[in-house]
């Protein structure tokens, strides 16, 4: 006959094991007892069949019985805003949302904000868990005004790509703007320049690129070059100088520091046409008076040589003065004619005519 004992009685049948360690205390630093981190002052101020608003020795907790969302004020001054799921079909659900009549006033210590994109709208839903795709991850709109600062120390921004859309952008440095970059791309309308900013200055700087445009919209301002050494332009193609105002080209004639960068010194200001056929001609227009002078405020002569023709042409007067004598030679013949008046002689004193033969018609 099988025996009808069951392991329960088998057990209760033997000896008790006596333990080889004595019972653990459970001693705290500040001095309570093992029974006083069982006792947590559980209170339950209100108890609805959803919301739960509750103390202990924690803090106070108002949060959503099923979800675990809610406010929670901690005894060590801390205060957390849980948000939950939303629950089941409530894809908008799980935000945090805030919305003052008046504005806000936020006074704080330090800030640390982890921001995670979705590509789906805070408010149509909670997006997908993959942001490897561009998504949005902070978006704020002012209607307004919007200034930050950053008082006594450094704001750094990070990112693949930073974009500034605004009508107009000004950078404004006390005292210096740095630009650190392997290339500096320029595109104004249908114009772009590529800068390599490899640029090495020590004593000189030298710069190659495709084209460099500077444009100035206010026009209050200026683009000053100031060297106590030379200026030297070297152009291959065409120049072309337009002033929409007054123009002053003044050259004084000093004696340069050092090496001079012109080595003719024969003249201040010389003007050299140098090319063949139309490139070596020389036009002047002007809608108003031309004035040559020279010897101001002293003496100095005018010459103008050619080795062409020298032709003068006026629709009105011709008038030529002088303080003492004018003589006009010519190798060959000197002729005069007045086509529809006289020709008048008139001296103060005799008029002499010498020839070989003088023929009066």
């Amino acid at each position: 006959m099988a025996d009808d004992t069951t392991k329960v009685e088998d057990i209760n049948k033997k000896e008790i094991v006596d333990p080889k360690t004595n019972d653990e205390n459970n001693s705290n630093g500040d001095g309570s007892e093992a029974t006083d981190n069982v006792d947590t002052k559980y209170t339950v101020l209100v108890n609805g069949e959803r919301i739960i608003l509750y103390t202990d020795t924690w803090g106070a907790s108002l949060q959503d019985k099923l979800e675990g969302h809610g406010i929670h004020i901690q005894k060590n001054g801390d205060v957390a805003i849980l948000t939950g799921k939303g629950g089941k079909g409530n894809a908008c659900g799980g935000r945090l949302l805030v919305n003052t009549a008046k504005g806000q006033l936020v006074k704080s210590g330090p800030i640390v904000t982890e921001v995670v994109a979705s590509k789906v709208d805070p408010g149509e839903g909670e997006g997908s868990s993959d942001n490897g795709k561009s998504a949005e991850a902070i978006s704020v709109v002012a209607y307004g005004d919007s200034t930050e600062e950053v008082v006594g120390a450094e704001k750094t921004i990070k990112a693949e790509h930073i974009t500034l859309d605004a009508d107009t952008i000004t950078f404004r440095a006390g005292t210096k703007l740095f630009v650190d970059a392997p290339e500096w791309v320029e595109v104004i309308g249908m114009k772009k320049s590529i800068v390599d900013s490899s640029d090495e200055i020590t004593t000189q700087k030298v710069s190659e690129v495709k084209e460099e445009t500077t444009l100035t919209f206010d026009p209050r301002g200026s683009k000053n070059i100031v060297t106590r050494g030379h200026l030297n332009h070297r152009i291959l193609g065409d120049y072309a100088l337009k002033v929409d105002g007054y123009m002053d080209l003044q050259v004084m004639g000093g004696i340069p520091i050092g090496e001079p960068l012109i080595k003719n010194r024969s003249s201040a200001l010389n003007f050299g046409i140098n090319g063949l056929k139309n490139g070596g001609k020389f036009f002047v227009f002007a809608k108003g008076d031309v004035e040559i002078g020279s010897g101001i405020g002293g003496t100095g002569d005018l010459n103008l040589t050619t080795l062409g023709k020298f032709q003068t042409s006026s629709t009105l007067e011709t008038k030529i003065e002088a303080t003492t004598d004018i003589t006009v030679e010519a190798t060959k013949g000197i002729t005069m004619e007045a086509k529809a008046d006289n020709i008048t002689i008139d001296a103060k004193k005799d008029v002499v005519i010498e020839g070989a033969k003088i023929y009066l018609n």
